[in-house]
C-alpha cells in the first residue's frame, strides 16, 4: 500500500472525509475510463486518484463556497 501523507491532502481540502470522497470519485472516474478505452493503468487506481488530487489535477468545489461565489457575482451584476 502506498503511504500518502495526510497533511498534503488536508492542505488542499480541510475536511478529510470530503477529501476521501473526492479521491474515491476520481478513482471511480479513472476506472470507468480505463475500462471504456480498454487501457491498463500503472499501479493502483486509488493511489493514482490521490496522487492526481495532490498534484491539483482533480477539479472539485465546495457546494457552499460555490453558492457564495454565485451570490457575490449576482450582487456585483445588480449593483
Amino acid at each position: 500500500m502506498t503511504y500518502i501523507p495526510r497533511h498534503k491532502v488536508v492542505d488542499l481540502i480541510p475536511n478529510k472525509f470530503k477529501a476521501i470522497k473526492i479521491a474515491a470519485l476520481e478513482a471511480r472516474r479513472l476506472n470507468e475510463r480505463a475500462r471504456m478505452f480498454e487501457v491498463t493503468l500503472p499501479g493502483k487506481i486509488t493511489s493514482l486518484a490521490v496522487e492526481r488530487l495532490i498534484d491539483g489535477k482533480v477539479e472539485w468545489f465546495d457546494q457552499k463556497e460555490r453558492a457564495r461565489q454565485i451570490r457575490a457575482e449576482r450582487e456585483q451584476e445588480e449593483g
